[in-house]
């Protein structure tokens, strides 16, 4: 036990140290964009007949004429403390400003996450039951046609299925980014949909290896000839075996969504975290952009995180090699 306490200090540790480096890369990515906020947010044609003097003046006020060491330092050091300040040019709280996008990105990745669980199981389970069978082979191979559609090509296909010819959905989300949640959770079934279909062929291959594995194995075989049926075997015995190296797997889909979800938000404007980290881009907000990518960084340690304390507890085999060193 102290030795799995220890490697979880260390996991810890790393983390901050990884949140440390994201935050650093972003601001410098940040830095490297031409202009800054107040280029992007006064026109071109109006700045041009402002003195020098006057610009000089409204940097020096908004904070943009220090240098970049002292304004990582200052990011930074809200960062960790959870204080994220306020936009550069409308000094709003930038917490209440990332606020409904972030928990509107969190149930579209909810659902996601959801759909995609529920379906590779259930793949998993059905391609199985006879491997290299009919059906084993129509599930592998369209999961494997798939998994080579990037999300814009998923989500464009969606709008042209389900808006255009069927008409079941609207084309685009008109939903403000503060609408009730309901409102949001409805409206965010099919870009969750197309944002796991990519994820959803990954995952169900290492599923499939993983029952394949389990299915092959010496308990499963006495289990068979004491005549236990085939689907029960599947459900009961082989498939949480091989939930567990699905696991890593899903942490790094959880890692997926948040990149996915810009893309894939674009398309359907949803009102999500994406939209918002695309136009604090564009206005060069770099509080704003600091913050999300923080807290998606954030969200990706915990997903890796949960992942390998949940092999930990469910795999005897991970614990024994932790105590043994």
């Amino acid at each position: 036990m102290p030795r799995i306490a220890a490697i979880i200090g260390r996991r810890l540790v790393l983390s901050f140290f990884i949140l440390t480096l994201t935050s650093l890369i972003v601001f410098l990515g940040t830095e490297v964009l031409p202009g800054d906020a107040l280029t992007a947010t006064i026109p071109a044609d109006e700045l041009a007949f402002m003195p020098k003097e006057q610009i000089d003046q409204m940097r020096q006020e908004l904070g943009l004429d220090r240098s970049i060491p002292v304004r990582f330092f200052e990011v930074w050091q809200r960062l960790i403390t959870f204080d994220f300040g306020s936009t550069i040019i409308k000094r709003e709280p930038v917490f209440d400003r990332i606020l409904h996008p972030m928990i509107n990105s969190a149930v579209m990745a909810g659902v996601a996450l959801l759909i995609m669980l529920t379906l590779v199981v259930c793949l998993g389970v059905l391609a199985t039951l006879r491997s290299g069978g009919r059906l084993d082979t129509a599930i592998s191979g369209s999961t494997l046609f798939t998994y080579s559609m990037p999300d814009f090509v998923v989500s464009n296909i969606f709008v042209i299925i389900f808006a255009v010819w069927l008409g079941l959905m609207p084309a685009v989300i008109l939903a403000p980014t503060n609408a009730p949640k309901l409102t949001i959770l409805a409206a965010s079934i099919l870009p969750a949909v197309a944002l796991c279909v990519h994820g959803a062929a990954y995952q169900f291959r290492l599923l499939r290896a993983g029952m394949i594995e389990a299915l092959n194995s010496d308990y499963v075989e006495r289990a068979r000839l004491a005549g236990v049926p085939t689907w029960r075997i599947a459900v009961r015995h082989a498939l949480p075996s091989a939930l567990i190296p699905m696991l890593n797997g899903t942490a790094t889909f959880v890692a997926g969504l948040l990149s996915g979800a810009v893309v894939v938000e674009a398309v359907f404007k949803y009102p999500g975290a994406g939209g918002e980290l695309l136009r604090a881009i564009s206005q060069r907000e770099i509080p704003t952009i600091q913050a999300i990518a923080f807290l998606a960084a954030l969200a990706v340690i915990a997903a890796n995180l949960v992942a390998d304390l949940a092999v930990l507890v469910l795999d005897p085999r991970v614990r024994t090699s932790y105590r043994h060193g």
